[in-house]
């Protein structure tokens, strides 16, 4: 089996490096800070979670959405290395 990326996948795997560098690392603090006092969603998730959307990186792994519905669709193994950036540990 072939495990390259395609040319789709490593563009979305920089476009989401670059939004998980420049819009959810600097929120970690405070996102860290509201959980610690809070179970309530952090006030600028909303606004995050817009952002995300705009930018074409919402429903990645969701390779089943209907033509109309917002996503990507790609593949199992396309979605891989997109996992491993959302997935990053903050240790």
């Amino acid at each position: 089996m072939d495990f390259n990326l395609s040319g789709r996948a490593e563009q979305l795997r920089e476009k989401l490096q670059a939004f998980f560098d420049k819009e959810v690392l600097p929120r970690h603090r405070d996102w860290l800070a509201h959980v610690a006092v809070s179970r309530e969603t952090p006030p600028f998730m909303a606004g995050l979670q817009e952002k995300a959307r705009a930018a074409g990186l919402w429903n990645l792994a969701l390779p089943e959405l209907a033509a109309d519905e917002p996503g990507t669709k790609v593949s199992n193994l396309e979605s891989a290395p997109l996992a491993e950036i959302l997935d990053h540990s903050f240790r």
